[in-house]
């Protein structure tokens, strides 16, 4: 108690009980080393690219069109520049929802290569807040979500956060694998207090594990059954290597988050998006109607809406990226070469490490995760050498027999 006899102010208990973001510490451990000595991080989920040429010299030109017209008297809100920007310019706010021009070329993408048809769009300030969103929107502190371990930390962080915390159920994973236990998932769900929401992460965040369309299908299938919201988190869905194919799942009870910022190298633009089935597939699924309703309350409150300029940058990615997505990807077929040898003294693949299917990790037993598209080539050889001597001396000192 302070010395004039008053009570002290205190933060919550919810921020107390969530997790500490790893990556910022990390960030501050790089930045607390000597100068001169040289740091590279292969820890946080990012890409070492920039977003398309093409989409960042349309957002400039709008930008510049958009001042132009303000330097010369005639309001933003007229003739095309209000087509493009709305009434209030693109400093204003927008709609709820996000860009329409945007939200529609989404609904297409989702339709043709997701397979997700008969589902509604809404932007987001990248897809963690998505996944914030839908957690306000379907979750009360009372209710069971089950996350698989290992789980993506900023997805438990926000169930502590809203105070989900003590309900939070931590499902296992195949040894071997790390592919959910579907036995157990089937167990919980026609228990006697099935979860209200399973969430899985597909190209798994932080093992780089793939799941199969067969796999999906059954999840969803199941968690159907009980009544039971199935969230995907489809953050990756562009990595996957060696013929591999991400897949997608429909339905009443399914909603999918997406993100702008890894494929197509928008970290700091932040635009995610969340797909949600529309009232004809609720209905179908008999679940609750409201749902965009619950969304909206979420979304005028925590940002009112997604930023104006970077859903335009978010176009023009989507419209002109599409090949040099591919590219950026394709050529981080060194680096996961690279990784792979490093982590080579763990043993070989599936036995002391896993993951390389999708998304852009290894997971290994030490280190806990690896991630492999934060740095350039160049910078990636550094990386992985310094890895590998690593961990050959950490095995070889535990090869070393105690002295007597």
């Amino acid at each position: 108690m302070p010395s004039n006899g008053t009570a002290a102010p205190q933060v919550s208990l919810r921020a107390r009980a969530t997790d500490p973001p790893v990556i910022v510490k990390t960030k501050q451990l790089m930045s607390q080393a000597p100068p001169g000595k040289d740091v590279l991080s292969l820890a946080q989920g990012v890409v070492h690219w920039r977003p398309p040429p093409a989409a960042t010299a349309a957002a400039a030109a709008l930008l510049a069109a958009e001042a132009d017209q303000a330097g010369s008297g005639i309001s933003s809100a007229s003739g095309g520049m209000r087509a493009v920007f709305g009434a209030g310019g693109v400093h204003s706010y927008g709609p709820a929802l996000g860009l329409p021009s945007l939200v529609e070329a989404l609904k297409q993408k989702l339709a043709t290569r997701n397979g997700l048809t008969g589902y509604e769009v809404m932007v987001t300030s990248g897809a963690n807040q998505g996944f914030v969103n839908v957690v306000l929107a379907l979750c009360d502190a009372a209710d069971r979500v089950v996350l698989f371990v290992p789980y993506y930390f900023n997805h438990i962080m926000a169930l502590q956060m809203t105070g989900g915390a003590p309900q939070v159920v931590l499902g296992p994973c195949c040894a071997g694998s790390l592919h959910p236990d579907w036995a157990w998932l089937q167990q919980q769900l026609e228990g006697p207090q099935p979860p209200k929401v399973v969430v899985l992460v597909n190209p798994c965040n932080p093992t780089g594990v793939l799941l199969s369309q067969q796999e999906l299908q059954a999840a969803a299938a199941m968690c159907a059954a009980a009544g039971c919201w199935l969230l995907l988190d489809a953050t990756y869905e562009d990595f996957v290597y060696d013929g591999r194919q991400h897949a997608s799942v429909a339905g009443g009870n399914v909603i999918s988050l997406f993100s702008f910022s890894k494929a197509y190298g928008m970290m700091g633009w932040r635009v995610g998006y969340i797909a949600y089935p529309g009232k004809q597939l609720l209905q179908h699924a008999r679940a609750d109607t409201s749902l965009e309703e619950q969304l909206l309350k979420i979304q005028d409150t925590v940002a009112i809406c997604p930023g104006q300029l970077s859903q335009h940058l978010a176009l023009a990615a989507l419209q002109q990226g599409s090949s040099y997505v591919q590219e950026s990807i394709a050529a981080l077929a060194h680096n996961r070469q690279l990784i792979a040898d490093a982590l080579s003294p763990l043993g070989s693949h599936g036995e002391g490490w896993v993951g390389g299917d999708g998304a852009i990790y290894y997971f290994a037993k030490l280190p806990s995760r690896v991630a492999y598209a934060n740095v350039s080539p160049q910078q990636c050889e550094v990386a992985a050498g310094r890895l590998k001597a690593g961990l050959e001396q950490l095995l070889g000192m535990e090869r070393v027999p105690a002295m007597a």
